[in-house]
């Protein structure tokens, strides 16, 4: 199974910097986004996929670029709202473009006609495109599911995140429910009170429990979204080290439940 990274992991370097020590590591491909605010430590979108190429990482997902406080506004009839629409067919193109395998999108708000209206058209693009959308589990699970329940669209997916999923509502079993849409991982642990993307040695997460259902789901790339919220003194080298270390380990429990 290719295992992968998000390209910024919470530790300042040059882009090509990172990108030359997650291929030393042993990664096979990067997760990252479009977003302009984040080119000052990422480069652009293109700048990034030239390093990619460079340093033989392939693309994994594309996040859809975007602001907490913004993402209720997918919501209601406004700029800020239309903004984000757009945004999203933009992603779905430079996804199509450079080759990443989907569009992460986070739902946030109440859900209602109008966002589903602007889900339906990012839709259209979407399966015009082959680009999937892929719903991620956040901390708005009505959102999440009225995606789910309101479209039958092939390019409506599903993106997994288990940091938010311990934290949120780990009672939810989602990639039971949802394990046959399901495209991309954001792998990562916390302590059960905070959205911490750290390692698993400062978390609780029943990672053999996960390998059980990812044993039944969808083969997916074994994608890691640190940001290193809470760590003690590691260096970038220790933190690929240890991260690339897990991912051995969880595909070796996945192999083991198939």
């Amino acid at each position: 199974m290719n295992k992968g990274i998000s390209f910024y992991f919470g530790f300042a370097s040059t882009p090509e910097q990172r990108a030359k020590m997650i291929s030393e590591a042993g990664f096979d491909c990067v997760i990252t986004t479009a977003d302009e605010r984040f080119e000052h430590q990422n480069g652009t979108i293109e700048e990034q996929v030239e390093l990619f190429k460079k340093y033989n990482l392939k693309l994994s997902s594309l996040h859809n670029r975007y602001t907490n406080a913004d993402l209720p506004n997918f919501y209601l009839d406004n700029e800020i709202g239309n903004k984000m629409e757009k945004n999203l067919i933009k992603d779905l193109e430079i996804a199509k473009k450079f080759g990443f395998n989907s569009v992460v999108l986070h739902l946030y708000g109440t859900p209602n006609q109008i966002g589903r209206d602007r889900l339906k058209r990012a839709l259209e693009v979407a399966e015009n495109l082959n680009v999937p959308i892929t719903v991620e589990n956040i901390d708005c699970r009505p959102c999440f599911l009225d995606a789910f329940k309101s479209f039958k669209s092939p390019m409506l997916k599903f993106c997994y995140d288990s940091g938010h999923n311990n934290w949120v509502d780990p009672e939810i079993d989602y990639l039971t429910d949802f394990g046959d849409k399901l495209v991309c991982l954001h792998l990562h642990d916390n302590n059960g009170t905070a959205d911490m993307h750290t390692l698993n040695k400062y978390g609780c997460i029943n990672w053999d429990k996960i390998a059980q259902k990812l044993a039944k789901a969808n083969e997916v790339n074994l994608d890691y979204e640190l940001l290193m919220n809470y760590r003690q003194n590691e260096t970038m080298k220790e933190v690929l080290r240890e991260t690339f270390k897990e991912a051995q380990e969880l595909e070796e429990m996945i192999k083991n439940y198939k």
